[in-house]
C-alpha cells in the first residue's frame, strides 16, 4: 500500500465528526470538513477560516461558495494576491473562507 493509498485509507479518522471534523453546509449540502480559524485564538469570532474537505464530496469549490459553519455563513475567498482560489492534491481541498466581507475603497 502506497502512503496515498494509506492518507485515503485515513480519510474515516480526519473527516469523523467525533474526532477532527465537524459538519459544515457547502452550498446547502451538509458534509464532513476540517475547520481552522484564523490567526490568533478567535476561534468562531475570526473573520477568516480555513477548511480542508474531501474532493469527493466538493467537486469544483470556486470563489465566493457559500459556506456555513455552525451559524455563521462564510465564502470562500480569493487572496488578490494569490493567483489560487482553492488549492487541491486529488484527493482533498484546502479553501479559504472569509465572514463579514466589507468593500475596499
Amino acid at each position: 500500500m502506497t502512503l496515498a493509498d494509506q492518507l485515503v485509507t485515513d480519510f474515516s479518522v480526519f473527516f469523523n465528526t467525533d474526532d477532527f471534523a465537524e459538519t459544515i453546509t457547502y452550498n446547502g449540502e451538509s458534509i464532513p470538513a476540517i475547520v481552522d480559524y484564523g490567526a490568533g485564538n478567535l476561534g468562531e469570532n475570526a473573520r477568516t477560516a480555513r477548511i480542508v474537505v474531501k474532493q469527493s464530496d466538493v467537486s469544483d469549490p470556486a470563489y465566493r461558495d457559500t459556506v456555513i459553519v455552525g451559524s455563521t455563513t462564510w465564502r470562500v475567498f480569493k487572496d488578490p494576491s494569490n493567483e489560487v482560489t482553492v488549492k487541491g492534491d486529488g484527493n482533498v481541498w484546502e479553501l479559504n473562507l472569509i465572514r463579514d466581507e466589507r468593500p475596499m475603497w
